[in-house]
């Protein structure tokens, strides 16, 4: 996997705690995590880890899209530059209120460890890739997301994934004021066949990206559908 990928616990109170337990198992000289974030309807969030010691450093921190949504500070024994930890952090929120949401989303529910790592590695190799969320029916379970960059890990298949999955349907949609485009499509493994749906989102500069973005998504998925020989390996 690659180095900037977090590699997130199966269970924690909340999403926001999962990423701080994973930056903590990283960077194992910091002694106290804090996000700070202002959520949907001025909602104020706060995610801590750790008891302060020693230096702090602060930085701004964003979301997936590139939004500014609050700040991300650490203390260590040592001076170690939030920046990059709070980069690595945004490429992991979509929205700020993900951070108070319960993880895994519905209780019972566990995030795959390999399809983690395989989003995980996506989220590196496309730095234009906003979301990405597996939709999938592990063998003796029903579809929900076992994996994804922003939590709601357990959160069942909805309409229009099962309409995905079913049909064969690619669903393309321009968000956030033309600067996001989401496609969702079918999720293959290395033999061509479906074996869920996958939720993609890339970032645009103008309309004119949109072709760009849509063959992003596709390459996501084929790389992703290398990496995965069947089904069962999910399960892993």
């Amino acid at each position: 996997m690659a180095a900037g990928a977090l590699t997130l616990p199966a269970a924690a109170q909340t999403y926001g705690d999962t990423l701080l337990a994973s930056v903590a198992a990283k960077h194992r000289g910091i002694a106290s995590i804090r996000i700070d974030a202002t959520g949907k309807g001025a909602r104020r969030i706060t995610v801590t880890r750790g008891k302060e010691s020693g230096v702090s450093a602060t930085a701004p921190l964003s979301n997936a899209v590139g939004e500014p949504i609050g700040s991300f500070t650490i203390t260590s024994k040592r001076k170690v530059a939030a920046g990059p930890i709070a980069a690595e952090l945004a490429r992991r929120i979509y929205v700020a209120d993900n951070l108070i949401e319960p993880d895994p989303f519905v209780v019972g529910a566990s995030r795959s460890p390999r399809a983690q790592a395989l989003v995980d590695a996506m989220i590196d190799r496309f730095p234009d890739l906003v979301t990405l969320a597996m939709h999938v029916a592990l063998p003796g379970k029903e579809n929900t997301i076992i994996a994804s960059n922003f939590g709601r890990i357990g959160k069942l298949a909805d309409g229009d994934d099962a309409d995905v999955i079913a049909r064969g349907t690619i669903r393309k949609e321009v968000t956030n004021g033309g600067r996001r485009l989401a496609v969702e499509l079918p999720m293959l493994d290395a033999g061509g066949r479906a074996i869920g749906a996958l939720s993609t989102s890339f970032t645009m500069a103008t309309p004119a990206d949109e072709a760009r973005a849509y063959a992003r998504a596709i390459a996501v998925r084929d790389a992703l559908a290398a990496r995965i020989p069947l089904l069962a390996a999910l399960a892993k």
